[in-house]
């Protein structure tokens, strides 16, 4: 009886054994319906995929590279090269393949940002700088270069980023756009970039003035180094004219007081002292020369007035011109 029950269990443990087995035969391979790839094309990568694992990449390389040829876009080739990471060294190729096609189907910025991202985890970094110089090259103008820098850097592409920043200064004409330029690099923590920028237009300004008004307006930025750089040109460049001088001086030591920098302003304001007092000694020099200008003019005119006195006392005629002669044919009487 016992050993009939055991032969009944063993037949009903092999029955249900072999239906489990056929059931999962005959199951169809799980399809994620958020991947790019058709259910189809997602099957024979699995089938792949259990090849590589049972030690056949022979086998899975051409079943994945079918895969690959149809892919029409940029988020297919790279879906197929996800599939491949896992297997390491041996499927290198295959994934290079699949970012050489995926750079090729690139058409927008945001294609080239994902294609350089990519490439570059998976260190393939002649790919890597292809993309890169695609995104440079098409940003043509200054607000594109811009907005590539913003979108590079939300996905941590700084060196793109910097670039297109670079590129982007080639294009500024004015002050106005280097300030924007400015804020621009401050905005993406280009602080080398801000420098850069800053001291360009210090180098490009010569009047004294207008540097002070370029120190002030800098402060914003917490460079102390460009700032004094800024007040130091700013002294360099005064005016070699004394009142012109001494007004220039008085604006250098005012921004000067404003930026929190003593030693220029003390400079500046002894020069502006002492401007002053040149000044004032200069006009009363001044006056005391009018003064006796006005002296020696009155002097002469009453040394004129003199001589003329003493040459004629009658005060008419000219006393240096000849006596009047007798009339023709009358002879003189003597009286």
């Amino acid at each position: 009886m016992s050993s009939q029950f055991k032969f009944c269990a063993s037949l009903a443990a092999g029955i249900l054994l072999a239906v489990s087995l056929n059931t999962a035969g005959s199951a169809s391979p799980k399809v994620d319906p958020n991947s790019p790839l058709a259910g189809e094309v997602q099957i024979d990568l699995d089938r792949a995929t259990k090849l590589m694992r049972s030690g056949r990449p022979d086998k899975a390389k051409p079943m994945i590279m079918s895969s690959l040829g149809a892919a029409t876009d940029v988020p297919k080739c790279l879906a197929i090269a996800e599939y491949t990471e896992a297997y390491g060294f041996p499927l290198m190729e295959v994934r290079r393949e699949c970012c050489n096609k995926a750079l090729s189907l690139c058409s927008s910025d945001d294609d080239y940002l994902l294609m350089a991202l990519k490439a570059r985890h998976y260190q393939f970094y002649e790919i890597t700088r292809q993309a890169i110089s695609k995104l440079i090259e098409n940003a043509r103008t200054v607000p594109q270069l811009y907005s590539l820098a913003h979108k590079a850097h939300e996905v941590s592409l700084n060196d793109v980023a910097h670039m297109a920043l670079e590129k982007a200064s080639g294009g500024l004409k004015n002050k106005q756009d280097w300030f924007g330029y400015i804020e621009a690099c401050k905005s993406l923590g280009m602080e080398d970039l801000m420098r850069k920028s800053i001291k360009l237009l210090v180098d490009e300004e010569d009047d004294s003035i207008a540097l002070s008004e370029l120190g002030l307006k800098i402060q914003r930025y917490n460079m102390r180094d460009e700032i004094r750089y800024c007040l130091r040109k700013a002294l360099d460049k005064v005016s070699s004219d004394l009142p012109t001088a001494t007004h220039e001086m008085a604006e250098i030591a005012e921004a000067a007081r404003q930026l929190n920098e003593p030693d220029v302003q003390t400079r500046a304001e002894f020069f502006v002292k002492k401007g002053n007092y040149m000044l004032k000694q200069r006009g009363q020099q001044a006056e005391v020369e009018r003064q006796a200008r006005a002296d020696r003019e009155r002097q002469s005119l009453d040394d004129a007035r003199l001589h003329d006195k003493e040459h004629d006392p009658s005060g008419f005629g000219d006393p240096t011109a000849a006596p009047a002669a007798a009339p023709p044919g009358k002879p003189s009487t003597g009286y």
